[in-house]
């Protein structure tokens, strides 16, 4: 069921996105999923529009917080790997297990990642937003990067603006006085309490072929520039860097070292 039909936290931010973007004249909604979208707003004149729309996801979260139900789930900000492959799996699902599935001795930074983390459930509503969850969080030093993984679906606009989702809702978890109380503390690995957070979408090289990757760099600028000003507010009372950046598959995991120990 779309968000804007639905009692969510994000109630209405796929319209909002679409709105100010101006992209309803393209396909079904959500408009921004489509690749014509993708392809107009990574040109030139998306510089300087994350700002206000950041700014706009953020209040429209804001107004959807008054609600009679307050009772989120303890799962949310986990930091713990959930293993389980299912055969119904699709591709990107099957490779998020894969990469939990690594073992320590394989991948020393395996410990590092986890997936499937959720991020509002049971926020205003005992039965909205389950499926809201970030696919890989990865532990990076102080710092840890939310991943939305593709393989060949969707769009990376689309992915953009869903892990942007996810950044703006951590946001307010971390700022807004009214919710802190109801939001559980992970003591072992506490996210509400990182310095850095890199939002990421992950893909294989091959997925960005089709679309204009200078037109994704102006993208990629303007959500990180966006970011920052954001952020740079004196309303937020904590210290939080939070940025940007589209990736490939092979770098990340070249960068994280994934090397096999000869046995024996």
């Amino acid at each position: 069921m779309p968000d804007s039909e639905e009692k969510s936290i994000l109630k209405g931010v796929n319209d909002l996105i679409d709105s100010e973007l101006d992209l309803k004249d393209i396909g079904e909604a959500p408009h921004h999923r489509h690749k014509t979208s993708c392809d107009r707003l990574t040109k030139p004149p998306m510089t300087g529009i994350a700002l206000d729309l950041i700014a706009k996801i953020y209040e429209k979260v804001e107004d959807n917080w008054v609600s009679d139900y307050h009772m989120p789930s303890e799962e949310n900000w986990r930091f713990e790997k959930n293993k389980r492959i299912d055969g119904d799996n699709g591709p990107e699902v099957r490779l998020e297990r894969a990469i939990v599935n690594i073992p320590d001795e394989i991948w020393p930074d395996a410990k590092c990642w986890v997936n499937q983390v959720p991020v509002a459930s049971g926020l205003v509503d005992p039965h909205a937003d389950g499926s809201r969850k970030i696919d890989l969080v990865h532990k990076c030093g102080d710092a840890y990067e939310f991943i939305e993984l593709k393989i060949d679906s969707d769009t990376p606009l689309y992915a953009a603006m869903e892990v942007l989702k996810y950044g703006v809702l951590y946001i307010f978890c971390r700022q807004d006085g009214r919710v802190s109380p109801h939001i559980h503390i992970h003591e072992k690995e506490n996210l509400l309490q990182a310095k850095k957070i890199h939002l990421r979408v992950l893909a294989p090289a091959k997925y960005y072929e089709k679309y204009d990757l200078s037109g994704l760099e102006t993208l990629e600028t303007s959500i990180k520039n966006g970011l920052a000003k954001f952020l740079a507010q004196p309303k937020f009372a904590f210290e939080l860097e939070m940025d940007f950046r589209f990736e490939t598959l092979s770098l990340i995991l070249s960068r994280s070292r994934v090397t096999r120990k000869a046995s024996g």
